[in-house]
């Protein structure tokens, strides 16, 4: 059993057909790797001349057996990847548990004002009430108006986004001229790589100005938190979906053409359903990108948490997860700080829920396109 262990380590690592000096040289890496991680964890200190001596190895195989190292650096990459984000997962739900165990229901508890329980899609009759709902030195942490805060942003984000990007990518892919297309695709990546903080700051200039002298109003909104982080979310978007859009064959785009159909109804029919799994993949990101945004909200809105009176009220603001996150860990007492992770677990399963939804639709798109479904 050793021996057919041993084996399959082998094959993973270097291969069926590796000779010995690539055996030598890729398990010389390995050990330096390990006794690096070791170095790190006994005496960071030294870790960093342990590290460089992997690096030498490293540079050493890929000169005298360079596919035999190239599959070990990428098994590597793998691993180190998945061993990351399972230590922060879960160091953040290990974080999050003393909160959970301290207040419970609490954290989701209902707020009341002037006496009278707020109608919240039937919550409040399964959920604990009470007069103060975010009052860290009484012990009250309820994450409910942060929660519901992230709810309107991200939903009125996704409103500017999805349709913006989705046919700012058609007339990038479909109807603009290769001229056009060089010059407006380079730009629209370019607007992804402005900070959030630049993004929040021109907002908070420009919209709440606008808002303030034009309509009497404070400012500062959901509303206008929402929609800058859904033209933050548009460049992604629409680079996603014109990536997907322009993998679509031409044949299905000529086929659709020669029986007559109109290039509104050859991108209707045929462009976007099969392009829609990348359509769905990057309008997610872009949600993600939203749900997960903080300095942005936090230059906009105040970091006050309350519900919005009433709960659809676009024209309130309140602190998102992020923000809340971002506005309170620099004064936070320990119990509070454990609050504040439960806020990250409650984001961290959000995201993870998208993108489980996301490959969902993927497959079931997939099923349909080929007739499975």
């Amino acid at each position: 059993m050793f021996t057919h262990l041993t084996s399959n380590v082998r094959t993973t690592l270097l291969g069926r057909d590796a000779s010995r000096g690539a055996v030598l040289t890729v398990g010389s890496a390995a050990l330096a790797l390990l006794a690096s991680v070791v170095v790190f964890l006994v005496a960071p200190t030294h870790a960093l001349p342990a590290f460089a001596g992997f690096l030498a190895l490293t540079a050493v195989g890929w000169t005298t057996h360079q596919a035999e190292t190239a599959r070990f650096v990428t098994f590597v990459a793998t691993v180190s990847t998945v061993l990351t984000v399972a230590f922060i997962t879960v160091f953040l739900f290990s974080s999050a548990f003393p909160a959970v165990g301290a207040h419970g229901a609490g954290l989701l508890l209902i707020p009341v004002q002037d006496g009278q329980i707020r109608w919240f899609f039937w919550l409040d009759a399964v959920l604990p009430t009470g007069d103060s709902f975010w009052n860290p030195s009484s012990g009250a942490y309820s994450l409910i108006p942060a929660i519901w805060a992230t709810v309107i942003v991200t939903a009125i984000a996704g409103l500017v986004a999805a349709p913006l990007g989705l046919f700012g990518a058609l007339f990038i892919s479909e109807v603009a001229s290769d001229g056009v297309r060089e010059v407006v695709k380079p730009a629209v990546e370019v607007l992804a790589g402005i900070p959030s903080i630049v993004y929040g700051f021109i907002g908070f200039q420009v919209l709440n100005g606008f808002v303030q002298t034009s309509f009497l109003d404070d400012g500062a909104s959901f509303l206008i938190a929402g929609l800058i982080v859904g033209l933050m979310a548009l460049p992604t978007v629409v680079s996603v979906s014109e990536d997907a859009l322009s993998s679509v064959p031409r044949s299905m785009k000529d086929g659709s053409v020669a029986i007559g159909a109109t290039q509104w109804q050859t991108m209707k029919s045929i462009s976007i359903p099969a392009a829609f799994s990348g359509i769905s993949a990057g309008v997610i990101l872009g949600l993600g990108r939203a749900i997960g945004e903080t300095m942005a909200v936090a230059a906009v809105m105040a970091a006050g948490v309350g519900l919005a009176n009433p709960l659809f009220d676009v024209f309130d603001a309140s602190a998102t997860l992020t923000s809340l996150i971002a506005t309170n860990y620099g004064s936070a007492s320990a119990s509070t700080v454990d609050v504040l992770f439960v806020a990250g677990v409650i984001l961290f399963c959000i995201v993870a829920g998208m993108s489980v939804l996301s490959q969902f639709v993927e497959r079931r798109m997939e099923e349909k396109l080929r007739g499975d479904a």
